[in-house]
């Protein structure tokens, strides 16, 4: 993974990513995990498009970026629902945590 490069277009592609998580799921994302989310979903993309970067940027929509946040919280869901119902399941961040 390498370090997103700054750029108005993915700051406020950012901003709306985080702004959903917080709005509708109440859910925390700092800005440089979005940016670096929004990158990688570009890049991923232009490969399927087979297109540059530049050109997928019209596919990363408002709407897009909605999905992205859906599919985030849910997958949160997921994970939380896994805890909760297998004991047998350890959530790594909160066993790092832990050992602190």
């Amino acid at each position: 993974m390498t370090k997103v490069r700054r750029s108005p277009w993915l700051d406020d592609r950012a901003a709306l990513l985080v702004t959903l998580l917080a709005d509708r799921h109440g859910l925390t994302l700092s800005h440089d995990v979005a940016r670096q989310d929004i990158s990688d979903d570009l890049d991923h993309v232009a490969r399927l498009m087979r297109i540059g970067r530049q050109a997928a940027k019209v596919y990363v929509t408002d709407d897009a970026i909605s999905a992205m946040a859906d599919r985030i919280a849910a997958a949160v869901a997921d994970h939380q629902t896994a805890l909760a119902n297998d004991p047998g399941v350890v959530d790594l961040d909160t066993e790092r945590r832990r050992r602190r």
